[in-house]
């Protein structure tokens, strides 16, 4: 769950090389990725539906959905697929609910614990989250000719190849789609050492609409078992 969570906020300059024989590409990773964090950073909230399919072992598990967010660090995912599944933060906490078991996990963000890199394990999800992303990964284009046209869509994407910058566990690569008009990240595809492939879409997204502070916070009913702090705890 920590690394879906890591992909969804959430998901290093290094230019792509000219090839003397190819058309000349005016645009470039930096200035693309420069533009998606000028994007993300005018998004107070936005929703969108979401579709996340894990292939591993020639095994294959779909995810699907609508999500939320709301700046700062604020997030709703309720699940279609599995049914009646949801994941929320208000920022503070960390809920997420199993409906298959009637039990939900309440991660309390505000313990102070470091990953196997010193970094904190839990950070605000918004537009610094990004700029996380980029320092952690090397980045150039997919290919030479970009943007590229989707013919499922009819829309022009830029392909961005990211590159874990040492190899500490999580994704070592990530291939983001970001949309040519609004440099919005629509799609992005991540790879861990083991083989495990990640996909996750987003669709229908509808920017900076009116969105209450309630729809964040969990409410807990009578039945459902409460499990405090399942990703970390804060035992010494």
């Amino acid at each position: 769950m920590r690394k879906f969570i890591y992909v969804i906020f959430c998901f290093v300059i290094f230019n792509g090389n000219h090839v003397g024989t190819q058309p000349h590409n005016w645009n470039s990773p930096s200035e693309v990725v420069k533009k998606i964090k000028k994007k993300y950073s005018e998004i107070n909230n936005y929703k969108a539906e979401f579709l996340i399919e894990t292939v591993y072992n020639k095994k294959s598990t779909t995810m699907k959905g609508s999500c939320v967010y709301k700046s700062p660090g604020k997030i709703r995912y309720d699940f279609t697929e599995p049914e009646g599944d949801i994941v929320v933060s208000n920022g503070k906490f960390l809920w997420i609910y199993l409906k298959k078991i009637e039990a939900v996990g309440k991660q309390d963000l505000s313990i102070q614990k470091e990953d196997s890199s010193g970094k904190p394990i839990f950070t605000s999800m918004d537009s610094h989250g990004l700029s996380r992303l980029f320092r952690k990964y090397h980045y150039r284009f997919e290919s030479i000719q970009q943007p590229k046209k989707d013919e499922t869509d009819n829309r022009s994407y830029f392909v961005l190849s990211l590159e874990q910058r040492e190899k500490i566990g999580g994704f070592e690569n990530i291939t983001l789609y970001v949309d040519s008009e609004n440099y919005l990240i629509k799609k992005a595809i991540a790879n861990d050492s083991r083989g495990k492939t990640t996909t996750i879409v987003f669709s229908k997204m509808e920017l900076n609409t009116d969105m209450e502070d309630g729809i964040f916070n969990y409410r807990i009913g009578g039945n459902v078992k409460i499990i405090n702090n399942p990703l970390v705890s804060d035992n010494k």
